[in-house]
């Protein structure tokens, strides 16, 4: 099992500072992808502004693995 961090920049950053452990990198991408779906289904106010987020996948070392980057812009 490996250590994987989940940090979110949504206009501030938000630090995992306690990880989550996983098999390996395919896990830890399904894991980013489960869990930034949670964060936009649970926006406390519309994300449709067009800011731009990010979550960055790093290992213990910091090294950035992955990063996913959204942006929901209300087109209508």
């Amino acid at each position: 099992m490996q250590r994987f961090f989940f940090h979110v920049i949504d206009g501030t950053f938000g630090i995992d500072s306690e990880g989550t452990e996983l098999l390996d990198l395919d896990a830890a991408r399904s894991e980013a992808i489960r869990t930034a779906g949670e964060i936009l289904r649970h926006a406390p106010q519309p994300v449709y502004d067009g800011t731009e987020w990010q979550m960055h996948v790093t290992d213990e070392s910091t090294r950035t693995l992955l990063k996913l980057t959204f942006k929901m812009e209300r087109c209508a």
